[in-house]
């Protein structure tokens, strides 16, 4: 791996022209406008809830209900109490792994899981005895579902599986290893942080008891809110106690969902841009968002493989990858005479010369990157396309890259 001399960098162009905005997997921009509008306006009310007795022309606690519903329906489940406000993907999941994973339990998960479950994983093997142990998976790390049933023990307590990789763009196979986990009577978690609002989710068909969902990604709200099912006759207990505005007079949390699960006061503004978001993909449609998103990442897929010394890693790396991939490319590029870049430098040199937004490193998942052999080597550089991106971008970030590639 190699660093730049500053006469190296300064032998870059400057291009001057607006950002062009590669990084949705981490936090997506541009909102569609009517989320932009709807958080305005909210935040010039006081955003009172039910717990709050003043008059206000404005009720947060009305759009939290009706959010939910429609929440529901976005995510193929049947109640709106199976819908959670969390404060994060990372909250959520760690609200799931609190209650699932059992003293001395044992847990199968893929090898491309993030830090949200790999961390509290390796806390619980510390202080509470629990195991962990990776699922066998193809190339491309695809787990295989039928070596769930070989792998499970006795104490086998959970199966926690990452989607889609927020490193190589993997695809899981859900809905199979739902199955396995009904047939064999296994609780079933989901980070569907990478999926959901850029694909199409159906909880009852994949069948999992438990899904985790961050509400700034795809799905187009603000930082600090998640969502997650939690299926409505799944036993989970609460993580966070406290204050719930219902049922004040009880001194221990209440049993009804999904309050049992919401202590605290909620992210309203996030809600609020998110129940504006789930209207837009209703007059959308998510195999629209999807299709493009597909198309765009297919697009930037086949110029970077083009580029010399551009290495990707993932399903995207295929000349014919599969019908089914995240909306993100990972790759590391190498100089005209064969030593790699240090990814963080060449993040620096799209940002400062090209005005490319992205991200470079070990994006919160080593374990992904190990899998890849890319973990001691600094990780990749990631792209990740969103609805609101253009074919022109695309064209213009691999011209880019082309560029300095012939340069460095």
């Amino acid at each position: 791996m190699d660093t730049l001399t500053s006469s190296q960098t300064q032998a870059l162009p400057r291009q001057a022209r607006e950002l062009v905005y590669l990084d949705n997997a981490a936090t997506s921009f541009p909102k569609p406008e009517a989320v932009l509008s709807a958080v305005r306006e909210a935040m010039g009310h006081s955003l009172t809830v039910q717990r709050s007795n003043h008059s206000a022309p404005f009720r947060a606690d009305e759009v939290l209900r009706r959010c939910r519903v429609k929440l529901t329906r976005f995510l193929g489940a049947q109640y709106p109490e199976e819908i959670v406000y969390t404060y994060s993907a990372t909250d959520g999941l760690n609200l799931a792994l609190s209650g699932m994973v059992k003293p001395g339990g044992h847990v199968l998960v893929s090898p491309l899981e993030h830090h949200s479950v790999m961390r509290p994983l390796q806390a619980m093997a510390a202080s509470r005895g629990v195991s962990f142990e990776t699922l066998p998976a193809d190339s491309l790390g695809r787990v295989d579902p039928q070596a769930i049933s070989a792998l499970r023990r006795d104490n086998t307590c959970l199966v926690a599986i990452n989607w889609i990789s927020n490193v190589s763009a993997t695809v899981q196979p859900v809905e199979a290893i739902g199955a396995v986990c009904r047939e064999l009577g296994l609780p079933y978690l989901l980070d569907a942080s990478q999926a959901s609002g850029s694909h199409r989710v159906d909880v009852l068909a994949i069948g999992c008891d438990v899904m985790a969902q961050p509400a700034h990604k795809a799905l187009f709200s603000l930082p600090g809110l998640g969502v997650l099912y939690v299926r409505r006759d799944f036993d989970l207990p609460p993580w966070r106690i406290g204050g719930t505005g219902y049922k004040s007079e009880l001194l221990t949390q209440p049993e009804e969902r999904p309050m049992r699960f919401e202590s605290g006061t909620p992210n309203v503004p996030g809600i609020i841009g998110l129940d504006a978001a789930l209207d837009w993909f209703e007059q959308t449609g998510i195999a629209v968002v999807e299709q493009r998103c597909a198309a765009l990442t297919a697009r930037l897929a086949r110029g970077l493989r083009a580029v010399p010394g551009l290495r990707l890693i993932g399903p995207w790396a295929e000349d014919t990858p599969p019908a089914s991939a995240g909306h993100l490319l990972s790759f590391t590029l190498d100089s005209a005479d064969g030593r790699q870049l240090d990814p963080l430098v060449l993040g620096q040199i799209l940002s400062n010369h090209y005005s490319i937004s992205c991200r470079a490193g070990l994006h919160c998942a080593p374990t992904a990157h190990s899998f890849f052999g890319s973990s001691g080597r600094g990780g990749t550089l990631r792209l990740s396309l969103g609805y609101f991106n253009t074919e022109e971008e695309v064209d213009y970030c691999i011209a880019s890259l082309q560029e300095a590639a012939g340069l460095l």
